[in-house]
């Protein structure tokens, strides 16, 4: 491997790196008391090369987020064989299964509006994702599969509420239930997702 790509290799390892250790230190500590020092120090590198890598905790925020977008983005182009329904029923159990869980106690702390704001980049990758899930909404409109009188935007958004739906024994309701297992539990949320869509 000539010497270029191994540095490259080197530098993007670091680079996940980085956005693991923000993830990790974001979700027990949240997002504002994550100092660039504690980043260095779970990395185990210097402030300095850190710095190399991220202006910012903002700017590694905004890269987290565009990970996780075009990841997502290219999933859900592997799914275009399959009819609107399944596609949606798709996306819940890729969000079910914990794809976008590093970003999920940014978002709910509010972090993430400051970051859109000052990147209009991302908030273009993100309405693009937005657009491609309500197109998929439209579709299934279109083809008799999901009620026509459900807007888009609140189809995507039971679907990201659902996404936060605890599993396992986190699901009961009362003591003395008998928690589902985390497969039959994911799979009946799916199944009243779908029964809620269709018309």
């Amino acid at each position: 491997m000539p010497r270029g790509r191994y540095r490259q290799k080197q530098w993007d390892d670091r680079q996940a790196a980085i956005l693991d250790a923000l993830t990790r230190l974001a979700a027990v500590h949240g997002f504002a008391n994550v100092t660039m020092d504690d980043l260095a120090d779970e990395v185990g590198i210097s402030k300095a090369t850190l710095y190399q890598h991220f202006k910012s905790k903002d700017e590694m925020l905004a890269a987290l987020l565009a990970t996780h977008i075009t990841h997502f983005v290219n999933w859900l182009g592997q799914t275009a064989d399959r009819p609107p329904l399944e596609r949606l029923r798709q996306v819940v159990r890729y969000l079910m299964d914990g794809h976008m869980t590093p970003l999920r106690s940014l978002i709910r702390r509010g972090d993430l509006s400051p970051t859109l704001e000052h990147h209009p980049e991302l908030i273009a990758q993100y309405r693009k994702m937005l657009a491609q899930l309500s197109a998929i909404v439209a579709e299934g409109q279109r083809s008799g599969q999901i009620a026509p009188d459900l807007a888009p935007p609140v189809v995507i958004r039971v679907m990201w509420m659902l996404s936060h739906v605890p599993l396992g024994e986190q699901a009961t309701l009362h003591r003395e239930e008998t928690p589902l297992d985390t497969e039959t539990y994911i799979a009946q949320i799916l199944t009243f997702f779908e029964r809620g869509l269709r018309p």
